[in-house]
């Protein structure tokens, strides 16, 4: 697969269609004529149709063709950079991006691109010097200004993203996504109040925006309001039916209001959705222990023991059962097999490695032991175990 033209690549970066070698300073070069402008934007919309059907070979060609007729035409470079991001040779895309910048410095989709890509590399300092290129270029550029502030969030440093967003909030009152973003923010520095007010904000003023109803939504569940939870959820669904997430949370919500039966329902709902998601099996199985039906929630548990994900979770409510099966032998087994599969959540709770066998009495180490992970809150329990897995947006709604 060729590389961009050589011709440009060997020339000097400030030769732009402005500035080309064997023009005079000031000298501006011949106006394309106004057939070859016709055909250039015709080839360049025929080659974009077929990146929107995925037909990405076919897109390759057109874009080459044109690079044949036409070395300095940017957003060529730009398109096939976008290919090979799409397959992965991130690279490959870096370096198209570069073709653009080279004939065009300042040309800010090939800036964001190139930001793109070293985000999805992990080289996070070289992604906001391009995005803050970009913005130097035009100021109001948003998808530039979201980008610098996810990263500043990523990296933890939430005043510098909050700057960054209240900047694209002047520019565009009306950016709910970015009221999104410092709703999250604010979530993770703590101020849970703060973030309401910003997602309740945003479902009054955008009502049909499912990303935003289902992240008010996951925040009233945390906050343990569930009858307004399962409001949201419900309205979120009617936009979005086959989101397993918001079937696995409006599921979260009435096991909060001790509507156990509609919980197990929307638990179902969402595996059959996603028959991997480890969060609604934990769901159905608390649903289940909550309402006394230990025989399944033990049948589910046991098999998810067997599994790679939710393993010491599911050992933990394992040992809740035995206890009061009274089985006090093998509820400390089981919560000693908790600690040994939960790492993550040992290394942030510490206390579990302090728990004490009582000799010769089994009932009250494994009380110790209940007692201790009583001290955390299962759902952390599930985000600590799934990591990432599916205890997030699960890829509905990504912020």
């Amino acid at each position: 697969m060729s590389r961009w033209n050589a011709k440009v690549k060997g020339a000097s970066p400030e030769s732009s269609p402005e500035r080309r070698p064997g023009l005079q300073s000031g000298q501006r070069p011949a106006p394309v004529s106004a057939g070859l402008a016709r055909d250039l934007k015709a080839a360049m919309e025929g080659a974009q149709e077929l990146m929107k059907a995925e037909r990405f070979d076919e897109a390759l060609k057109a874009y080459e063709a044109i690079l044949e007729k036409h070395p300095e035409a940017v957003p060529a470079y730009v398109g096939i950079g976008n290919i090979h991001a799409r397959s992965g040779d991130y690279n490959g895309a870096l370096e198209y991006y570069a073709g653009a910048l080279h004939i065009q410095k300042d040309f800010p989709p090939a800036l964001i691109m190139s930001g793109n890509v070293y985000v999805k590399q992990g080289l996070l300092d070289k992604a906001l010097e391009k995005y803050k290129e970009a913005l130097e270029v035009n100021p109001g550029l948003n998808i530039a200004q979201l980008s610098v502030s996810r990263i500043y969030a990523k990296l933890g440093k939430f005043n510098e993203a909050i700057d960054g967003l209240n900047q694209a909030l002047k520019h565009n009152p009306q950016l709910e996504e970015a009221r999104l973003i410092l709703a999250s923010i604010y979530q993770r520095m703590g101020d849970t109040d703060a973030a309401l007010k910003e997602l309740s904000g945003v479902v009054a003023r955008a009502p049909d925006l499912p990303q935003a109803q289902f992240q008010y939504a996951r925040l009233l569940v945390a906050c343990r309001e569930f009858k307004q939870a399962i409001d949201v959820c419900k309205k979120a669904i009617d936009a979005k039916p086959d989101s397993a997430f918001l079937h696995q949370l409006l599921g979260r919500a009435y096991r909060g209001v001790g509507e156990y039966e509609l919980a197990l329902r929307e638990h179902v709902k969402a595996l059959d959705i996603n028959p991997d998601m480890q969060i609604a099996k934990v769901g159905m199985a608390r649903a289940n222990i909550e309402r006394g039906n230990f025989v399944d929630a033990k049948k589910l548990l046991i098999s998810m023991t067997k599994g790679i994900k939710n393993t010491g979770l599911a050992h933990r409510l394992l040992g809740d059962i035995l206890i009061q099966e009274g089985a006090y032998p093998e509820a400390v087994a089981e919560f000693q097999a908790a600690v040994l599969h939960s790492k993550q959540l040992v290394e942030a709770h510490p206390h579990l490695l302090t728990v004490q066998a009582v000799d010769g009495d089994d009932r009250k180490t494994a009380e110790a032991y209940q007692r201790a992970f009583a001290k955390i809150d299962i759902d952390s329990t599930s985000d600590f175990e799934n990591s990432n897995a599916d205890s997030g947006n699960n890829g509905d709604y990504p912020v």
